[in-house]
């Protein structure tokens, strides 16, 4: 029998981008990388991260030989706008471990997308890159002490349209929906897929905007006028942590006595003085009687030094003359290794609502965020590193959206906020030299969200997807490797 080419069953990338040259496919998957680094960064670009996949994919077009080379130089990518500052919070060693992963990383979501694109049709194939860089994220922050610190979901964050998502799923859920049309429009443009093909994949994608759409109209519905007054107040004319309370003490006493006559909460920043035992119950002392007289519920941090034990503690006096104190659970890196941490959450009923305490990094990791089961208001001092104030304060803000509770966060060295339960700024100011002062009101009753009871099963998911992707990659390897002419004969 004559033989039968039959290149016209063949699937339509194999064929696709054959005119690309390698600086033109290592140009587009740079241009990858610096979008999606635009996204990571401190001060991040919103609309970048969507754009980004659509040139990797368009580099690995037709390609066979280098979507890990194209992934692997995205990756390295990047790490441009926020290298300086990842070196400052790390070590040489810790970033060249953070170069390392987000490399590896970004050289296997190009890879199971290059595979996808031969294998899958075209609805299902543009789940594959936004799946693998959600599956990634998960096992970054289930993982890593700085949790979701550093992911791609906070280059939403004045985009609370965007962040609703994350009621639902958290952070890989925003990460999926960020890189979701960038994939497809990649695919779209890259490949001759069949036109049955992209009208379903169109119609899947409409119909998944859509169902999104209605879910975010419905979660920023107005707000409640009423609710709890909250006070914040930080200043930076300190330098480091001062040691004289009565110093520390007198600068704050005026400023606060007089916001806390609106009432409600009054939230100072973390590690306002360094205090031993001694100097630490006079300060609660001092704090215990500013909330009796004023009949606000008042919130700061200390660093409390008893011998060679050193905790980074929370002080909540009530108006009651109540005092309860709370260890920060996730310490800094580097900057907070002489510290104890604290491994329990602190709730408390509060001017009429229930209260959750936490400080500063603590509100960076999803899970903390999710022990806060019963809170309705965050009180969070905090202490930012100056150029990455507005992304601390983003970074908290989104544990708003996934669990339903309200954020006061009062930072030196950043920002000053008010944010409601679902990530909405209320108010906001950078904290200066003198006396920074933000009144607001924020909701006295938490929000129910899919999250909080559920964590990340969204990420897991995501996760078992990418492990039965390159499952079945391996698979195909040892059973039927791929036919480089992208035809077959019968004879």
């Amino acid at each position: 029998m004559n033989a039968v080419r039959l290149d016209q069953y063949a699937h339509p990338t194999r064929a696709a981008g054959a005119d690309l040259g390698l600086p033109v496919r290592l140009v587009l998957a740079a241009v990858a990388g610096l979008l999606l680094s635009a996204g990571y960064s401190l001060h991040p670009w919103w609309w970048a991260p969507f754009l980004a996949p659509a040139p990797l994919i368009l580099s690995l077009a037709g390609s066979r030989s280098y979507a890990c080379l194209a992934g692997a130089i995205a990756g390295a990518a990047t790490l441009t706008c926020v290298f300086t500052y990842y070196l400052e919070m790390s070590t040489w060693l810790g970033m060249a471990c953070i170069a390392a992963f987000r490399i590896l990383s970004w050289g296997l979501i190009a890879g199971l997308t290059q595979f996808a694109t031969r294998r899958l049709k075209l609805g299902i194939a543009m789940l594959v890159l936004p799946t693998a860089a959600a599956a990634l994220e998960l096992l970054t922050l289930t993982v890593s002490h700085d949790g979701a610190a550093g992911s791609l979901a906070y280059s939403q964050g004045d985009m609370p349209v965007v962040e609703q998502v994350a009621a639902l799923g958290g952070v890989p859920a925003v990460v999926f929906l960020v890189l979701l049309p960038g994939s497809l429009i990649g695919l779209l443009l890259g490949q001759p897929w069949p036109r049955a093909q992209r009208t379903a994949a169109l119609a899947a994608f409409a119909a998944l905007f859509a169902a999104f759409a209605f879910f975010t109209a419905i979660r920023l519905a107005p707000a409640s006028p009423d609710g709890v007054p909250v006070t914040l107040i930080a200043t930076d004319q300190f330098e480091g942590i001062p040691q004289d309370w009565a110093a520390v003490w007198a600068t704050y006493a005026p400023t606060v006595n007089d916001a806390a006559r609106v009432g409600g909460l009054v939230v100072l920043p973390e590690k306002i003085a360094q205090l031993d035992p001694v100097q630490a119950d006079r300060a609660a002392a001092d704090i215990k009687a500013a909330a009796r007289a004023s009949r606000a519920t008042i919130i700061l941090g200390i660093e409390l030094h008893d011998g060679a034990v050193y905790r980074n503690r929370a002080v909540v006096a009530d108006p009651d003359g109540g005092i309860d104190w709370y260890d920060k659970q996730r310490l800094v890196t580097r900057f907070e290794a002489r510290e104890v941490p604290g491994v329990t959450p602190l709730q408390v009923e509060a001017a009429g609502t229930r209260l959750g305490i936490a400080i500063c990094k603590d509100m960076h990791i999803p899970s903390i965020g999710r022990e806060y089961d019963d809170a309705a208001i965050m009180a969070v001092p905090a202490w930012d590193f100056g150029r990455d104030g507005w992304i601390g304060a983003r970074m908290t803000a989104l544990r708003a959206v996934e669990n339903g509770y309200a954020i006061a966060r009062s930072a030196r060295g950043g920002l000053i906020g008010a944010y409601d339960a679902e990530g909405r700024m209320i108010a906001e100011q950078e904290v200066g030299a003198g006396m920074t002062v933000l009144q607001a009101m924020l909701p006295s009753t938490r929000r129910a969200t899919a999250y909080a009871p559920v964590g990340d099963v969204w990420g897991w998911i995501c996760v078992i997807g990418v492990v039965g992707l390159v499952g079945w990659g391996l698979f195909q390897r040892t059973q039927t490797p791929d036919n480089p002419s992208g035809t077959t004969s019968v004879t």
